[in-house]
C-alpha cells in the first residue's frame, strides 16, 4: 500500500506551469511569421510540416539541407534576468545536425555574451549539437542576460550533415515569472472511463502522454495520444490502477478498475 501512496502524491497534485510565454506563434500553427530565416542572410526558411509535428498540427524544419541555415525570432528581455528557452526537436544525419544557436543583443544589435568560454553558453549547446533523435525530444536550456542585453534572438540552426531537423512548440520564460500552479483546470479538461474494459478511452484539451501504473507502482502502458484515441487494456489483469496524463507543462491522474 505504501506504494500506492507515493504514485498518488507524487503525480497527482502539483504540476509546473508557465505563467507568461514571451514568444510570439511558438508551435508554427499559424505558419513561419514572425519568424523569419536568419539570422545570416543566406539562411533559408524552414519548411513548416504539417504531417510530423510534436503537437498541435504543425511543425517546422529542415530535409536534408545542402548548406548552414536556421531561423529565429526576436523578443526583448531585461539586463540581469535569468531566461528558460525550451522546445522539442528531431535531429538526424550525421551527428552534427543541429544546434540551440540563441545570443542576447543590446541596443544597437550587437551580440551580449554572458559567458567567455562558447563551451559554457548553455543558449549556444555548450558549444557543440543537440543530441541526435529520430522522435520527439525536448531540450531546455537557461542562461542569464547581461547588463547591456536588451532583446534575445531565440535562433536554431540545421546543417548540411543532417537528413532531418525539425522543430516544434517552443517557448521562453523569464524564470523569475516561472511557478508552481494549481492543476485544476487541466484536471477539469481530462475525460477518461474509470470502468475499463478493454480499451481506456481519454478526452484531451491537446497531445498528451498517457501512462497507466499498477497498483505497486509499476508501468503497465504508455502513449502518447490525441483527444479521444483509445488505449487497449485487454491484457490488463483485474484491478485498480492509476492513470496519470501529462502535457509537459502539467500532470494529472485518476484512479480507474479493470473489470
Amino acid at each position: 500500500m505504501k506504494k500506492i501512496f507515493t504514485i498518488l502524491g507524487v503525480v497527482a497534485i502539483t504540476a509546473t506551469a508557465f505563467s507568461q510565454e514571451l514568444l510570439s506563434n511558438p508551435g508554427f500553427e499559424t505558419g513561419l511569421a514572425p519568424w523569419a530565416a536568419g539570422t545570416s542572410s543566406s539562411y533559408t526558411a524552414p519548411t513548416i510540416s504539417t504531417t510530423n509535428f510534436h503537437s498541435g498540427t504543425q511543425s517546422a524544419g529542415y530535409t536534408a539541407p545542402t548548406a548552414t541555415t536556421g531561423f529565429y525570432q526576436n523578443i526583448p528581455v531585461t539586463a540581469g534576468e535569468t531566461y528558460v528557452i525550451s522546445f522539442w526537436y528531431k535531429a538526424t544525419g550525421d551527428d552534427t545536425d543541429a544546434r540551440l544557436w540563441s545570443v542576447y543583443k543590446d541596443a544597437a544589435n550587437a551580440p551580449v555574451y554572458t559567458t567567455a568560454d562558447a563551451k559554457t553558453d548553455s543558449f549556444r549547446t555548450n558549444d557543440g549539437y543537440l543530441t541526435p533523435a529520430a522522435e520527439w525530444t525536448k531540450h531546455t536550456a537557461e542562461m542569464i542576460a547581461g547588463p547591456t542585453a536588451t532583446n534575445l534572438d531565440v535562433a536554431v540552426r540545421a546543417y548540411n550533415g543532417a537528413t532531418i531537423a525539425q522543430f516544434d512548440d517552443f517557448s521562453v520564460m523569464n524564470k523569475a515569472t516561472m511557478a508552481v500552479s494549481d492543476v485544476s483546470n487541466f484536471d477539469k479538461q481530462i475525460k477518461m472511463n474509470t470502468n475499463l474494459g478493454n480499451a481506456l478511452t481519454v478526452i484531451l484539451p491537446s497531445k498528451a502522454t498517457v501512462n497507466i501504473y499498477s497498483a505497486e507502482g509499476r508501468l503497465v502502458s504508455s502513449n502518447r495520444v490525441n483527444s479521444g484515441d483509445s488505449i487497449n487494456t485487454s491484457s490488463l489483469n483485474k484491478g485498480m490502477y492509476i492513470v496519470t496524463v501529462d502535457n509537459g507543462t502539467a500532470k494529472v491522474s485518476r484512479k480507474v478498475m479493470k473489470n
